[in-house]
Protein backbone atom coordinates (compact mmCIF):
# COMPACT_ATOMS: atom_id res chain seq x y z
CA UNK A 1 0.00 0.00 0.00
CA UNK A 2 1.14 3.54 -0.72
CA UNK A 3 2.92 4.92 2.35
CA UNK A 4 1.17 8.32 2.21
CA UNK A 5 -2.25 6.67 1.97
CA UNK A 6 -1.47 4.20 4.76
CA UNK A 7 -0.43 7.05 7.06
CA UNK A 8 -3.74 8.89 6.61
CA UNK A 9 -5.74 5.68 7.09
CA UNK A 10 -3.86 4.92 10.29
CA UNK A 11 -4.51 8.41 11.68
CA UNK A 12 -8.20 8.18 10.79
CA UNK A 13 -8.71 4.79 12.44
CA UNK A 14 -6.68 5.81 15.48
CA UNK A 15 -8.70 8.96 16.14
CA UNK A 16 -12.02 7.15 15.60
CA UNK A 17 -11.02 4.44 18.08
CA UNK A 18 -9.92 7.16 20.50
CA UNK A 19 -13.39 8.72 20.27
CA UNK A 20 -15.05 5.52 21.36
CA UNK A 21 -12.54 4.89 24.12
CA UNK A 22 -13.02 8.40 25.49
CA UNK A 23 -16.78 8.01 25.47
CA UNK A 24 -16.68 4.67 27.27
CA UNK A 25 -14.10 5.99 29.75
CA UNK A 26 -16.42 8.87 30.63
CA UNK A 27 -19.30 6.40 31.03
CA UNK A 28 -17.22 4.23 33.35
CA UNK A 29 -16.08 7.17 35.48
CA UNK A 30 -19.53 8.75 35.68
CA UNK A 31 -21.14 5.44 36.60
CA UNK A 32 -18.66 4.40 39.28
CA UNK A 33 -17.66 7.61 41.08
CA UNK A 34 -18.93 8.71 44.48
CA UNK A 35 -18.63 12.15 46.01
CA UNK A 36 -18.64 13.02 49.73
CA UNK A 37 -18.37 16.21 51.72
CA UNK A 38 -15.33 17.00 53.83
CA UNK A 39 -15.17 19.46 56.68
CA UNK A 40 -11.45 20.07 56.66
CA UNK A 41 -8.60 20.69 54.23
CA UNK A 42 -8.52 22.78 51.09
CA UNK A 43 -10.55 20.23 49.10
CA UNK A 44 -13.96 20.12 50.79
CA UNK A 45 -15.15 17.31 48.53
CA UNK A 46 -13.78 13.78 48.43
CA UNK A 47 -14.13 12.10 45.02
CA UNK A 48 -13.78 8.31 44.97
CA UNK A 49 -13.20 7.09 41.41
CA UNK A 50 -14.26 3.56 40.44
CA UNK A 51 -15.54 2.99 43.95
CA UNK A 52 -18.90 1.46 43.03
CA UNK A 53 -20.54 -0.11 40.02
CA UNK A 54 -24.20 0.44 40.68
CA UNK A 55 -26.08 -1.08 37.74
CA UNK A 56 -28.56 1.80 37.71
CA UNK A 57 -25.72 4.29 37.41
CA UNK A 58 -24.32 2.32 34.48
CA UNK A 59 -27.73 2.19 32.80
CA UNK A 60 -28.14 5.92 33.33
CA UNK A 61 -24.67 6.62 31.92
CA UNK A 62 -25.44 4.51 28.84
CA UNK A 63 -28.71 6.42 28.42
CA UNK A 64 -26.73 9.65 28.54
CA UNK A 65 -24.43 8.22 25.89
CA UNK A 66 -27.46 7.51 23.69
CA UNK A 67 -28.76 11.00 24.44
CA UNK A 68 -25.49 12.37 23.10
CA UNK A 69 -26.07 10.51 19.83
CA UNK A 70 -29.63 11.81 19.55
CA UNK A 71 -28.61 15.42 20.28
CA UNK A 72 -25.75 15.18 17.76
CA UNK A 73 -28.10 13.84 15.12
CA UNK A 74 -30.65 16.61 15.75
CA UNK A 75 -27.97 19.31 15.50
CA UNK A 76 -26.61 17.88 12.25
CA UNK A 77 -30.08 17.46 10.81
CA UNK A 78 -31.14 21.00 11.68
CA UNK A 79 -27.94 22.42 10.19
CA UNK A 80 -28.66 20.41 7.07
CA UNK A 81 -32.25 21.59 6.74
CA UNK A 82 -31.33 25.27 7.14
CA UNK A 83 -29.60 25.11 3.76
CA UNK A 84 -32.92 25.81 1.90
CA UNK A 85 -32.85 22.62 -0.08
CA UNK A 86 -34.37 22.00 -3.50
CA UNK A 87 -35.08 18.39 -4.41
CA UNK A 88 -33.81 16.95 -7.70
CA UNK A 89 -35.63 13.96 -9.20
CA UNK A 90 -35.17 12.07 -12.43
CA UNK A 91 -37.64 14.57 -13.94
CA UNK A 92 -35.62 17.61 -12.84
CA UNK A 93 -36.13 20.13 -10.04
CA UNK A 94 -39.26 19.52 -8.01
CA UNK A 95 -41.62 22.46 -7.54
CA UNK A 96 -42.08 25.77 -9.34
CA UNK A 97 -40.59 28.19 -6.80
CA UNK A 98 -36.91 27.67 -7.56
CA UNK A 99 -36.27 30.58 -9.92
CA UNK A 100 -33.05 31.62 -8.15
CA UNK A 101 -31.49 28.24 -8.80
CA UNK A 102 -32.79 27.57 -12.29
CA UNK A 103 -32.27 30.99 -13.90
CA UNK A 104 -28.49 30.68 -14.18
CA UNK A 105 -28.06 26.93 -13.93
CA UNK A 106 -26.11 25.85 -16.99
CA UNK A 107 -26.45 22.10 -16.34
CA UNK A 108 -29.75 20.27 -16.58
CA UNK A 109 -30.63 19.05 -13.05
CA UNK A 110 -31.68 15.74 -14.61
CA UNK A 111 -28.05 15.22 -15.56
CA UNK A 112 -26.98 15.77 -11.94
CA UNK A 113 -29.50 13.16 -10.83
CA UNK A 114 -28.19 10.79 -13.48
CA UNK A 115 -24.52 11.35 -12.61
CA UNK A 116 -25.07 10.77 -8.89
CA UNK A 117 -26.89 7.50 -9.43
CA UNK A 118 -24.41 6.34 -12.06
CA UNK A 119 -21.51 6.96 -9.70
CA UNK A 120 -23.37 5.32 -6.82
CA UNK A 121 -24.21 2.26 -8.93
CA UNK A 122 -20.61 2.00 -10.12
CA UNK A 123 -19.48 1.61 -6.52
CA UNK A 124 -22.49 -0.40 -5.34
CA UNK A 125 -23.74 2.31 -3.02
CA UNK A 126 -27.47 1.74 -2.57
CA UNK A 127 -28.26 4.13 0.27
CA UNK A 128 -28.59 7.37 -1.75
CA UNK A 129 -32.26 8.25 -1.43
CA UNK A 130 -32.36 11.97 -2.21
CA UNK A 131 -30.32 14.57 -4.07
CA UNK A 132 -30.68 18.27 -3.31
CA UNK A 133 -29.49 21.58 -4.69
CA UNK A 134 -29.00 24.70 -2.62
CA UNK A 135 -28.22 28.26 -3.65
CA UNK A 136 -25.80 29.89 -1.22
CA UNK A 137 -23.34 30.96 -3.96
CA UNK A 138 -20.61 29.50 -1.74
CA UNK A 139 -19.27 26.36 -3.43
CA UNK A 140 -19.91 23.42 -1.18
CA UNK A 141 -21.27 19.90 -1.08
CA UNK A 142 -22.28 17.72 1.84
CA UNK A 143 -23.90 14.44 2.82
CA UNK A 144 -25.93 13.32 5.80
CA UNK A 145 -27.29 9.94 6.86
CA UNK A 146 -30.91 10.75 7.57
CA UNK A 147 -31.40 7.20 8.82
CA UNK A 148 -27.98 6.18 10.21
CA UNK A 149 -28.96 2.55 10.83
CA UNK A 150 -27.53 -0.41 8.88
CA UNK A 151 -29.87 -2.19 6.42
CA UNK A 152 -32.35 0.70 6.41
CA UNK A 153 -29.72 3.44 6.02
CA UNK A 154 -30.78 6.48 3.99
CA UNK A 155 -28.27 9.07 2.74
CA UNK A 156 -28.90 12.49 1.21
CA UNK A 157 -26.47 14.46 -0.96
CA UNK A 158 -26.53 18.23 -1.35
CA UNK A 159 -24.68 20.22 -4.04
CA UNK A 160 -24.55 23.98 -4.11
CA UNK A 161 -25.54 25.44 -7.48
CA UNK A 162 -22.28 27.38 -7.48
CA UNK A 163 -20.35 24.10 -7.76
CA UNK A 164 -22.22 23.36 -10.97
CA UNK A 165 -21.43 26.80 -12.34
CA UNK A 166 -17.65 26.87 -11.92
CA UNK A 167 -16.80 23.21 -12.60
CA UNK A 168 -17.04 21.15 -15.76
CA UNK A 169 -18.58 17.69 -16.03
CA UNK A 170 -15.40 15.83 -15.09
CA UNK A 171 -14.87 17.95 -12.00
CA UNK A 172 -18.52 17.80 -10.93
CA UNK A 173 -18.41 14.01 -11.09
CA UNK A 174 -15.26 14.12 -8.97
CA UNK A 175 -17.09 16.21 -6.34
CA UNK A 176 -20.01 13.76 -6.44
CA UNK A 177 -17.56 10.88 -5.95
CA UNK A 178 -16.03 12.73 -3.00
CA UNK A 179 -19.43 12.86 -1.32
CA UNK A 180 -20.07 9.21 -2.16
CA UNK A 181 -16.72 8.47 -0.53
CA UNK A 182 -18.10 9.91 2.71
CA UNK A 183 -21.10 7.59 2.33
CA UNK A 184 -18.91 4.58 1.54
CA UNK A 185 -16.66 5.19 4.54
CA UNK A 186 -19.65 5.76 6.89
CA UNK A 187 -18.48 9.28 7.72
CA UNK A 188 -22.06 10.47 8.20
CA UNK A 189 -22.53 7.99 11.03
CA UNK A 190 -19.10 8.60 12.55
CA UNK A 191 -19.77 12.36 12.47
CA UNK A 192 -22.54 11.85 14.98
CA UNK A 193 -19.92 10.69 17.48
CA UNK A 194 -17.46 13.36 16.39
CA UNK A 195 -19.93 16.16 17.03
CA UNK A 196 -21.20 14.51 20.17
CA UNK A 197 -17.86 14.70 21.95
CA UNK A 198 -18.15 18.47 21.97
CA UNK A 199 -20.62 18.35 24.82
CA UNK A 200 -20.85 14.73 25.96
CA UNK A 201 -18.30 15.34 28.72
CA UNK A 202 -20.70 17.71 30.47
CA UNK A 203 -23.69 15.42 29.82
CA UNK A 204 -21.84 12.38 31.19
CA UNK A 205 -20.97 14.16 34.43
CA UNK A 206 -24.26 16.00 34.76
CA UNK A 207 -25.45 14.02 37.82
CA UNK A 208 -22.00 14.35 39.35
CA UNK A 209 -22.15 18.15 38.96
CA UNK A 210 -25.73 18.33 40.20
CA UNK A 211 -24.76 16.37 43.32
CA UNK A 212 -21.98 18.88 44.06
CA UNK A 213 -24.43 21.75 43.58
CA UNK A 214 -26.90 20.04 45.91
CA UNK A 215 -24.28 19.90 48.68
CA UNK A 216 -23.40 23.56 48.14
CA UNK A 217 -27.09 24.54 48.16
CA UNK A 218 -27.66 22.59 51.38
CA UNK A 219 -24.82 24.52 53.02
CA UNK A 220 -26.33 27.82 51.90
CA UNK A 221 -29.82 26.94 53.12
CA UNK A 222 -28.79 25.48 56.46
CA UNK A 223 -28.68 28.11 59.19
CA UNK A 224 -27.18 25.74 61.77
CA UNK A 225 -24.14 24.63 59.76
CA UNK A 226 -23.61 27.78 57.75
CA UNK A 227 -19.86 28.05 57.20
CA UNK A 228 -18.56 30.67 54.81
CA UNK A 229 -15.20 28.95 54.43
CA UNK A 230 -16.81 25.61 53.57
CA UNK A 231 -19.05 27.24 50.99
CA UNK A 232 -16.23 29.23 49.44
CA UNK A 233 -13.92 26.21 49.13
CA UNK A 234 -16.67 23.96 47.77
CA UNK A 235 -17.67 26.50 45.16
CA UNK A 236 -13.99 26.83 44.22
CA UNK A 237 -13.70 23.04 43.89
CA UNK A 238 -16.84 22.98 41.73
CA UNK A 239 -15.40 25.65 39.43
CA UNK A 240 -12.15 23.70 39.14
CA UNK A 241 -14.12 20.62 38.05
CA UNK A 242 -15.95 22.73 35.46
CA UNK A 243 -12.60 23.97 34.18
CA UNK A 244 -11.26 20.42 33.91
CA UNK A 245 -14.34 19.29 31.98
CA UNK A 246 -13.97 22.30 29.69
CA UNK A 247 -10.35 21.33 28.99
CA UNK A 248 -11.46 17.77 28.23
CA UNK A 249 -14.02 19.19 25.83
CA UNK A 250 -11.32 21.21 24.07
CA UNK A 251 -9.20 18.06 23.76
CA UNK A 252 -12.18 16.27 22.26
CA UNK A 253 -12.63 19.14 19.83
CA UNK A 254 -8.98 18.93 18.71
CA UNK A 255 -9.32 15.19 18.13
CA UNK A 256 -12.61 15.71 16.29
CA UNK A 257 -11.10 18.22 13.88
CA UNK A 258 -8.05 16.05 13.32
CA UNK A 259 -10.26 13.07 12.54
CA UNK A 260 -12.42 15.08 10.14
CA UNK A 261 -9.35 16.24 8.24
CA UNK A 262 -8.32 12.64 7.67
CA UNK A 263 -11.81 11.66 6.53
CA UNK A 264 -11.81 14.51 4.00
CA UNK A 265 -8.50 13.27 2.60
CA UNK A 266 -9.89 9.75 2.28
CA UNK A 267 -12.98 11.04 0.47
CA UNK A 268 -10.66 12.93 -1.91
CA UNK A 269 -8.76 9.71 -2.51
CA UNK A 270 -12.01 7.87 -3.22
CA UNK A 271 -12.94 10.50 -5.81
CA UNK A 272 -9.48 10.38 -7.41
CA UNK A 273 -9.53 6.60 -7.57
CA UNK A 274 -12.95 6.69 -9.19
CA UNK A 275 -12.72 9.62 -11.59
CA UNK A 276 -9.04 10.41 -12.02
CA UNK A 277 -6.62 12.27 -9.82
CA UNK A 278 -6.37 15.37 -11.99
CA UNK A 279 -10.12 16.00 -12.05
CA UNK A 280 -10.49 16.18 -8.28
CA UNK A 281 -7.29 18.26 -8.00
CA UNK A 282 -8.65 20.77 -10.51
CA UNK A 283 -12.01 20.82 -8.78
CA UNK A 284 -10.34 21.62 -5.44
CA UNK A 285 -8.30 24.41 -7.03
CA UNK A 286 -11.32 26.09 -8.60
CA UNK A 287 -13.39 25.77 -5.42
CA UNK A 288 -10.53 27.27 -3.42
CA UNK A 289 -10.22 30.15 -5.88
CA UNK A 290 -13.94 30.84 -5.63
CA UNK A 291 -13.73 30.98 -1.82
CA UNK A 292 -10.96 33.59 -2.08
CA UNK A 293 -13.11 35.59 -4.51
CA UNK A 294 -15.97 35.53 -2.01
CA UNK A 295 -13.57 36.66 0.74
CA UNK A 296 -12.44 39.64 -1.38
CA UNK A 297 -16.10 40.41 -2.11
CA UNK A 298 -16.85 40.44 1.62
CA UNK A 299 -13.92 42.78 2.33
CA UNK A 300 -15.46 45.40 0.04
CA UNK A 301 -18.85 44.98 1.71
CA UNK A 302 -17.32 45.62 5.13
CA UNK A 303 -15.65 48.79 3.86
CA UNK A 304 -18.92 49.99 2.32
CA UNK A 305 -20.72 49.23 5.57
CA UNK A 306 -18.17 51.32 7.46
CA UNK A 307 -19.14 54.29 5.28
CA UNK A 308 -22.55 54.14 6.98
CA UNK A 309 -21.20 53.18 10.41
CA UNK A 310 -22.87 49.87 9.74
CA UNK A 311 -20.97 47.09 11.49
CA UNK A 312 -23.19 44.20 10.43
CA UNK A 313 -23.54 43.81 6.66
CA UNK A 314 -24.41 40.11 6.75
CA UNK A 315 -27.89 40.77 5.37
CA UNK A 316 -26.57 42.66 2.36
CA UNK A 317 -23.74 40.18 1.87
CA UNK A 318 -26.03 37.15 1.80
CA UNK A 319 -28.35 38.94 -0.60
CA UNK A 320 -25.58 40.41 -2.74
CA UNK A 321 -23.40 37.32 -3.09
CA UNK A 322 -26.10 35.80 -5.28
CA UNK A 323 -25.65 38.69 -7.73
CA UNK A 324 -21.95 37.95 -8.07
CA UNK A 325 -21.65 35.84 -11.24
CA UNK A 326 -21.31 32.22 -10.18
CA UNK A 327 -18.43 31.65 -12.59
CA UNK A 328 -16.44 34.70 -11.44
CA UNK A 329 -12.95 33.63 -10.34
CA UNK A 330 -11.17 37.01 -10.36
CA UNK A 331 -10.71 38.76 -7.02
CA UNK A 332 -10.14 42.12 -8.69
CA UNK A 333 -13.36 41.92 -10.71
CA UNK A 334 -15.31 40.71 -7.69
CA UNK A 335 -14.14 43.78 -5.73
CA UNK A 336 -15.40 46.13 -8.43
CA UNK A 337 -18.72 44.32 -8.71
CA UNK A 338 -19.08 44.34 -4.92
CA UNK A 339 -19.48 48.12 -4.86
CA UNK A 340 -22.31 48.16 -7.38
CA UNK A 341 -23.98 45.12 -5.86
CA UNK A 342 -23.83 46.60 -2.34
CA UNK A 343 -25.35 49.95 -3.39
CA UNK A 344 -28.06 48.25 -5.41
CA UNK A 345 -28.93 45.92 -2.56
CA UNK A 346 -29.03 48.72 0.03
CA UNK A 347 -31.39 50.74 -2.16
CA UNK A 348 -33.64 47.72 -2.63
CA UNK A 349 -33.69 47.10 1.12
CA UNK A 350 -34.46 50.77 1.83
CA UNK A 351 -37.27 50.64 -0.70
CA UNK A 352 -38.69 47.59 1.05
CA UNK A 353 -38.10 48.68 4.65
CA UNK A 354 -38.92 52.40 4.36
CA UNK A 355 -41.43 52.25 1.50
CA UNK A 356 -39.33 54.60 -0.60
CA UNK A 357 -40.89 55.21 -4.03
CA UNK A 358 -37.89 53.99 -6.04
CA UNK A 359 -38.45 52.41 -9.42
CA UNK A 360 -36.07 49.73 -10.72
CA UNK A 361 -34.76 52.25 -13.27
CA UNK A 362 -34.07 54.81 -10.55
CA UNK A 363 -32.26 52.22 -8.45
CA UNK A 364 -30.01 51.32 -11.39
CA UNK A 365 -29.33 54.97 -12.18
CA UNK A 366 -28.45 55.76 -8.55
CA UNK A 367 -26.32 52.62 -8.33
CA UNK A 368 -24.26 53.65 -11.36
CA UNK A 369 -23.68 57.21 -10.11
CA UNK A 370 -22.85 56.17 -6.55
CA UNK A 371 -20.71 53.27 -7.75
CA UNK A 372 -18.43 55.51 -9.80
CA UNK A 373 -17.81 57.85 -6.86
CA UNK A 374 -17.32 55.03 -4.35
CA UNK A 375 -14.83 53.18 -6.54
CA UNK A 376 -12.82 56.38 -6.95
CA UNK A 377 -13.01 57.12 -3.21
CA UNK A 378 -11.94 53.58 -2.38
CA UNK A 379 -8.79 53.85 -4.47
CA UNK A 380 -7.98 57.28 -3.00
CA UNK A 381 -8.30 55.99 0.57
CA UNK A 382 -6.13 52.99 -0.23
CA UNK A 383 -3.51 55.22 -1.82
CA UNK A 384 -3.42 57.52 1.21
CA UNK A 385 -3.29 54.62 3.65
CA UNK A 386 -6.63 55.45 5.30
CA UNK A 387 -7.75 51.82 5.12
CA UNK A 388 -5.53 48.79 5.58
CA UNK A 389 -7.81 45.88 4.61
CA UNK A 390 -6.44 45.79 1.07
CA UNK A 391 -2.92 46.06 2.49
CA UNK A 392 -3.63 43.07 4.71
CA UNK A 393 -4.85 41.09 1.72
CA UNK A 394 -1.76 42.15 -0.21
CA UNK A 395 0.42 40.80 2.60
CA UNK A 396 -1.60 37.59 2.64
CA UNK A 397 -1.11 37.18 -1.10
CA UNK A 398 2.65 37.06 -0.47
CA UNK A 399 2.01 33.97 1.65
CA UNK A 400 0.13 32.16 -1.10
CA UNK A 401 1.19 30.36 -4.26
CA UNK A 402 -0.38 31.66 -7.47
CA UNK A 403 -1.62 28.47 -9.11
CA UNK A 404 -2.50 30.41 -12.28
CA UNK A 405 1.23 30.64 -13.07
CA UNK A 406 1.24 26.88 -13.56
CA UNK A 407 -1.74 27.17 -15.94
CA UNK A 408 0.37 27.85 -19.02
CA UNK A 409 -2.49 27.63 -21.55
CA UNK A 410 -4.82 29.75 -19.36
CA UNK A 411 -7.76 27.34 -19.71
CA UNK A 412 -8.34 27.04 -15.92
CA UNK A 413 -7.55 23.33 -16.04
CA UNK A 414 -4.15 22.02 -15.03
CA UNK A 415 -2.79 19.18 -17.13
CA UNK A 416 -0.53 16.47 -15.73
CA UNK A 417 2.58 18.50 -16.59
CA UNK A 418 1.10 21.65 -15.08
CA UNK A 419 0.17 19.80 -11.89
CA UNK A 420 3.75 18.52 -11.67
CA UNK A 421 4.94 22.12 -11.81
CA UNK A 422 2.41 23.24 -9.19
CA UNK A 423 3.55 20.49 -6.83
CA UNK A 424 7.15 21.63 -7.25
CA UNK A 425 6.11 25.17 -6.34
CA UNK A 426 4.16 23.94 -3.31
CA UNK A 427 6.94 21.71 -2.00
CA UNK A 428 9.57 24.42 -2.48
CA UNK A 429 7.42 26.88 -0.47
CA UNK A 430 6.53 24.95 2.71
CA UNK A 431 5.31 28.06 4.55
CA UNK A 432 2.88 29.14 1.85
CA UNK A 433 -0.70 28.08 1.22
CA UNK A 434 -2.53 27.92 -2.09
CA UNK A 435 -5.37 30.21 -1.00
CA UNK A 436 -5.85 33.08 1.41
CA UNK A 437 -8.76 31.50 3.27
CA UNK A 438 -6.46 28.66 4.34
CA UNK A 439 -4.13 31.23 5.93
CA UNK A 440 -6.96 32.38 8.20
CA UNK A 441 -7.54 28.81 9.34
CA UNK A 442 -3.92 28.55 10.45
CA UNK A 443 -4.83 30.87 13.32
CA UNK A 444 -7.23 28.34 14.79
CA UNK A 445 -5.88 27.31 18.17
CA UNK A 446 -7.70 23.97 18.16
CA UNK A 447 -7.16 23.02 14.54
CA UNK A 448 -9.30 23.44 11.47
CA UNK A 449 -11.93 20.86 10.59
CA UNK A 450 -10.86 20.60 6.92
CA UNK A 451 -7.37 20.13 5.52
CA UNK A 452 -6.01 23.03 3.50
CA UNK A 453 -6.20 22.83 -0.28
CA UNK A 454 -2.41 22.62 -0.29
CA UNK A 455 -2.42 19.52 1.92
CA UNK A 456 -5.27 17.91 -0.02
CA UNK A 457 -3.50 18.33 -3.36
CA UNK A 458 -0.15 17.10 -2.03
CA UNK A 459 -1.86 14.06 -0.50
CA UNK A 460 -3.62 13.18 -3.77
CA UNK A 461 -0.47 13.67 -5.80
CA UNK A 462 1.60 11.26 -3.70
CA UNK A 463 -1.15 8.87 -2.57
CA UNK A 464 -2.27 8.15 -6.12
CA UNK A 465 0.57 8.47 -8.65
CA UNK A 466 -0.39 9.00 -12.27
CA UNK A 467 0.25 5.43 -13.32
CA UNK A 468 -2.14 4.15 -10.64
CA UNK A 469 -4.94 6.69 -11.19
CA UNK A 470 -7.99 6.20 -13.36
CA UNK A 471 -7.82 6.86 -17.08
CA UNK A 472 -8.65 10.47 -17.77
Amino acid sequence: MNRVLAKVQFKLHLTNILFFLLNFLHIAIAASTQIERKEDGILRFRINFFSTFNKWHIILAVCLFLLQIIISYIILFQRFRRAELTLITELGIEGNNNVNITKNLRIDPKLIYKWVHEEAEKHQIKTIKRIYLTDTSIPNAMTIDIIPIPFIRSSWIVLDANVLEILDEREIKAVISHELGHVKYLDGIVNIFRYGTNYFVFIAYLLFLLEMLAYISADLISTESLNAQNIFLRIGYFLVIILILWVLTLINNIIMNYSRRQSELMADYYAAKSNGRNHIINALILLGQRLDVISAFGTEFRWLGSRENKKDVSREFLQGIKDLPAHELSKDISREKAVLIYVRQRLKNMKEDLFLPFSDEQIEELTTKAGEKLLKLREEQIGKGFVNDRKIQSELSKLTIDWLIADKDKNLYLSEVEIDQLIKDIVSNPNKELFEHDLYQRRSVFGKDHPSMRNRIIFLYYALPKENSSIE
